[in-house]
């Protein structure tokens, strides 16, 4: 029994991620991008620094060259990733937003041959490019006039930059601070990304709203995000990559988008042929990036989403 927790880590953090795209549609009707970020974070980052504080009290500590490491990765893979996370999925439909996230360990490639000096192979390039071809066979519906408007005013491509920051933030781990643990990591670049999002709710005067006004079901949205995907899902993911590794765990990141298109037909939005061909290529692709790979190692920690 014991071999199978891992896994069984790795498949929640997968089931709980690929609903997200859906539960943050519900957060993002009654609340700004920034501030369902912030709400989001603020409550998983007290619930992190509690776990770090009942279990290791001495990574409370860090120090300055980390500090600095975790307020850049802060700064890039929770406020980046999230900034633009929920602008896309203003508009973005949730199976198109997990489709496009799911191209993440693709571009983490890329960023690991400049920072990390990672040699790319054939099998990088052919990957990457199925990856994305199965992009742009989901969002354009075989039109290349829906192509142009997914682009332009569908969200995708806050979504897509999204992605490209949670694919630096894996990689920043690996080049700025390969020692530290993961739950130390996780708690620190989460308070320092919390914080971003905080600042940007105040320029933008998002608090300025009758939050008592607010159903339930935005509430619970925000709780869902907060305690299942990102603490619980990130505690969870973390000790399914220390346990199995990532070559085993990313086969499991490939469900996320599963896993949205299977909740967007419980929901009543049936994917059609392309999006079913286009996710198909998308995890063909990472298959293939990921493939006999020994020589890169990134801790991929993701979303959300």
């Amino acid at each position: 029994m014991q071999s199978i927790k891992p896994y069984l880590s790795l498949l929640y953090f997968s089931l709980t991620t690929g609903v997200t795209f859906h539960v943050a549609k519900e957060a993002l009707s009654y609340f700004s991008p920034s501030l369902t970020g912030a709400l989001r974070f603020v409550l998983a980052t007290i619930l992190l620094f509690l776990f770090l504080l009942i279990t290791n009290r001495k990574l409370l500590k860090v120090d300055r060259r980390s500090l600095l490491a975790f307020i850049f990765l802060g700064i890039i893979g929770v406020f980046g990733f999230n900034f633009f996370f929920f602008i896309g999925m203003k508009k973005a439909s949730p199976m198109n937003a997990a489709i496009v996230v799911a191209t993440s360990p693709a571009i983490a490639i890329f960023f690991s041959y400049f920072l990390l000096k990672t040699r790319l192979k054939f099998q990088h390039y052919l990957g990457t490019l199925i990856s994305f071809l199965g992009v742009l066979l989901v969002i354009s519906d075989g039109s290349i006039d829906a192509l142009t408007n997914a682009f332009h005013g569908e969200g995708i491509l806050f979504i897509l930059l999204a992605a490209t920051c949670w694919s630096l933030y894996s990689v920043g781990l690996k080049k700025y601070i390969p020692e530290a643990s993961t739950i130390q990591t996780t708690a620190y670049t989460a308070l320092f990304g919390t914080i971003g999002l905080f600042i940007l709710t105040l320029i933008n005067g998002d608090w300025n709203i009758e939050f008592w006004a607010i159903p339930n079901s935005a509430w619970l949205a925000i709780l869902y995000m907060s305690v299942l995907t990102t603490f619980l899902g990130y505690l969870c993911w973390n000790y399914g990559i220390q346990t199995v590794g990532p070559d085993k765990a990313v086969i499991f990141g490939n469900l996320i988008p599963v896993v949205a298109m299977l909740t967007s037909w419980v929901v009543g939005e049936s994917p059609n042929v392309f999006d079913l061909s286009g996710a198909s290529l998308v995890i063909v692709g990472i298959f293939i990036v990921n493939a006999k790979l020994r020589s890169f190692r990134i801790e991929q920690k993701v979303e959300a989403s």
